[in-house]
């Protein structure tokens, strides 16, 4: 085993924090591809993961954070490094009048049913979103015309060197399926601000993405859609409706997915995006660009939420 996966278990003695040692990520993404993670750490309080930061900043050693793999796809050979996975505690979701508090770890569907509940509007274009908060904000998830930052109102993240930091509006960015805070922040917990009303309700919100949206395996959609028109229109146009690589493929219900239909490797689904990309390119001229984060990046695939940015570099708030 390397030195500093002994030196980073040293350090995590004592902690709120479990680890584990080459852990296949497969069974951690929503697609069902990933290799094994050197370690995999998963933190149950704040202290717990400003420790595991701490460790890896010392040993010099890459880190991620990931969520519930909801927006990622992993190389079959995995990721060198610390993964680290937020534990339950980081789940809770609470509501003080108008603001609805979460904590990274809690699931954008868990919000729009905190707010049903709570008889708040604002929050159910969520609903049915199976990300994380940490990982919504990673790419201001959303749907429906809507994006987390539309409602956001506070951000509290741990930096490089532990301290606790709040990002109001204006301290973050609010782009088209860009990252809300700088990527050597870790999300804990975000505001958001809604209003008093009765909502759509949940489940309706549900089955009209369900009704849309494959059930394979997949990453949901797997480029951001451009200004002219929507990614799933450009890539139908082209012809690729059904079109595999392998056991990838272009899923007949909403082009804009690449599903998983049994055995699909890393290489599979990274090869079919690049046909699809070329195509579009071809027929119209647009370059899609990828939403699904593939890890790792490519200019780094064959030495990862990218591949690590270098020693105490990455923020890897992962859906």
């Amino acid at each position: 085993m390397p030195d500093w996966r002994e030196d980073i278990g040293d350090a995590l003695a004592g902690l709120k924090a479990d680890v584990g040692l080459d852990v296949p990520l497969a069974g951690y993404t929503t697609f069902g591809i990933g290799g094994p993670a050197d370690m995999l750490v998963t933190v149950h309080d704040r202290k717990a993961l400003a420790g595991v930061l701490a460790a890896c900043r010392e040993s010099g050693v890459d880190w991620w954070v990931l969520g519930r793999g909801s927006n990622v796809l992993v190389s079959d050979s995995g990721l060198r490094g610390v993964v680290v996975m937020l534990g339950r505690e980081f789940g809770y979701v609470k509501v003080e009048d108008s603001v609805l508090v979460a904590g990274a770890g809690a699931g954008l569907d868990d919000i729009a049913v905190a707010a049903e509940k709570a008889g708040l509007r604002g929050a159910e274009f969520l609903a049915g979103i199976p990300g994380t908060v940490g990982g919504g904000l990673r790419t201001n998830a959303g749907a429906f015309d809507r994006s987390l930052t539309d409602v956001l109102s506070k951000v509290r993240v741990l930096g490089r060197t532990g301290r606790t930091r709040t990002l109001k509006k204006g301290d973050f960015e609010t782009g088209y399926r860009q990252p809300v805070v700088d990527d050597r922040l870790v999300v804990i917990e975000a505001e958001l601000e809604l209003e008093p009303g009765y909502p759509e309700p949940v489940e309706t919100v549900r089955q009209k993405r369900w009704a849309k949206q494959p059930q394979d395996p997949s990453a949901g959609s797997f480029f951001r859609n451009p200004e002219s028109e929507p990614a799933g229109s450009l890539i139908d146009k082209a012809g690729l409706k059904g079109f595999r690589v392998g056991k990838a493929q272009v899923s007949e219900k909403h082009a804009n997915f690449i599903i998983n239909t049994g055995g699909a490797s890393f290489f599979d689904v990274y090869e079919l995006a690049q046909v699809v990309k070329a195509k579009v390119e071809e027929m119209s001229g647009i370059e899609l660009e990828e939403e699904v984060q593939v890890l790792p990046e490519p200019e780094r695939a064959g030495g990862s939420q990218a591949p690590t940015r270098g020693k105490d570099k990455g923020q890897r708030n992962k859906d």
